[in-house]
């Protein structure tokens, strides 16, 4: 073997083993062999591009990137040497050099999903939002699954203010495999977001196979997979709300747009205003976001819910005479002729048939009594006039609650119809109806 052979062997496993104690995060014996090869041949490109490396990760960055750019000069392009380039200066806050780094790399392998999730970020980084939010949908057309492309776009999305999308690319990245660890609710909700529905339904179903008869998932799969149902099981209302009650009010009213308290309000001032104060049951009160509508009304201002969590904050609304836990159903058969006013905001929406409530809240009211409630409308037409949405919630056809008001013996009185809260960026058609007994 020629004297130029044996260097060039020489170097070839230094190389190797400085590559070794580099990626074994040994960066004391990687630099020394970095470095013997370089005194060995001055121009090693690979020597001084990775040693560039290691210097930054040491804390040395201007000294990694001057032999990281020799190493560039001394080298034909390279795609990963270009990303690393990117990465380190990104790393240092240099985004205006990063980002033409990434570039380079894109010209040598433009079908790089994880490149192009680079550049999204550099991009994003000098505030130009459209040029980063382009940069992360090329990623996703070249791996629909990449991950850090997928949060990317979430995250630009939501600094744009644009919730829906944000919240769209956060599904899609959620429900990518493993699923090991992650909360099934959460899975199956985001399948429901992307609009898959049997996805949505497999999930709970195997949740089922795990914990046969859970309120949620039981209840959740008949939702997803277009079950028949009637009514929502008193153990899924328990357990939903109770978990939501400490963020209720806020996830409602910023993140749904909910407007259940406003549209009762308007509806009351149409029909009764002026009206002496009576008896009120705020049914289904949840964290009395009704109180401060229903008191002006009221005479005594007595609250009902199942969840207990719900009722200790209600507790805190002044206006409330009364909180009990207990169904609405049994409690207002159980008090015949005590109110001047129902209130069901948000409640019908758990139940399938309307038969029952009707016919308690009759019983409850006296004579020339009121109810307010609202619905959520149903788009299409069911015999059965309602059915149970993946949402979780029933819907209701007009005539269907119209029918049941007149069988229970209730007049309606004034009815429009609102949407009380905002679902996928779209409004949910809704019904609120004032009737007397």
């Amino acid at each position: 073997m020629t004297s130029s052979g044996a260097l060039e062997e020489l170097i070839e496993e230094s190389f190797t083993s400085a590559f070794n104690h580099h990626a074994a995060g040994r960066l004391d014996a990687a630099e020394e062999d970095y470095r013997l090869i370089l005194a060995m041949e001055e121009q090693h490109a690979p020597a001084q591009h990775y040693l560039g490396v290691l210097l930054h990760q040491c804390g040395r960055h201007e000294e990694g990137l001057a032999l990281m750019h020799e190493a560039a000069r001394n080298a034909p392009p390279d795609a990963d040497w270009c990303n690393d380039l990117g990465n380190v200066l990104f790393a240092c806050g240099r985004f205006e050099e990063a980002a033409p780094a990434y570039e380079q790399a894109l010209d040598l392998r433009a079908a790089d999903a994880q490149l192009w999730t680079n550049l999204a970020a550099a991009r994003r980084a000098l505030g130009q939002t459209d040029a980063a939010i382009a940069a992360g949908k090329q990623a996703l057309q070249y791996d629909p699954h990449c991950l850090a492309a997928l949060h990317q776009l979430a995250e630009l999305y939501a600094q744009l203010g644009d919730r829906m999308q944000s919240s769209r690319y956060q599904c899609m990245a959620f429900v990518l495999p493993p699923h090991e660890g992650k909360s099934r609710e959460l899975l199956a909700i985001s399948f429901y977001f992307l609009g898959q529905m049997e996805q949505a339904a497999e999930v709970c179903r195997q949740w089922l196979l795990e914990e046969p008869g859970h309120p949620i998932a039981s209840h959740m799969f008949a939702a997803y997979a277009g079950l028949p149902s009637d009514t929502v099981p008193r153990d899924y209302i328990v357990q939903r709300f109770d978990d939501y009650a400490d963020h209720f009010d806020s996830n409602l009213v910023t993140h749904l747009d909910y407007r259940g308290p406003q549209v009762l309000d308007a509806m009351l001032q149409a029909g009764l205003a002026g009206a002496a104060p009576v008896n009120v049951l705020d049914a289904g009160c949840g964290t009395g976001l009704c109180a401060p509508v229903l008191a002006p009304y009221a005479q005594a201002l007595e609250g009902i819910d199942l969840s207990p969590n719900m009722l200790r904050h209600a507790a805190r609304h002044a206006q409330y005479t009364a909180l009990a836990e207990a169904d609405a159903v049994e409690w207002m058969r159980a008090h015949p002729a005590r109110y001047g006013l129902v209130a069901a905001c948000d409640v019908l929406i758990y139940c399938g048939q309307l038969a029952s409530f009707f016919g308690a809240a009759v019983q409850a009211l006296q004579e020339g009594g009121h109810l307010i409630f609202t619905v959520e409308l149903a788009e299409e037409e069911r015999a059965a006039g309602y059915y149970l949405h993946a949402s979780g919630r029933f819907r209701h056809q007009r005539s269907y609650v119209q029918q049941c008001l007149q069988e229970a013996g209730l007049a309606m009185v004034l009815v429009r119809e609102e949407s009380l809260r905002v679902e996928m960026q779209q409004p949910v058609p809704g019904l609120v109806v004032l009737a007397r007994r």
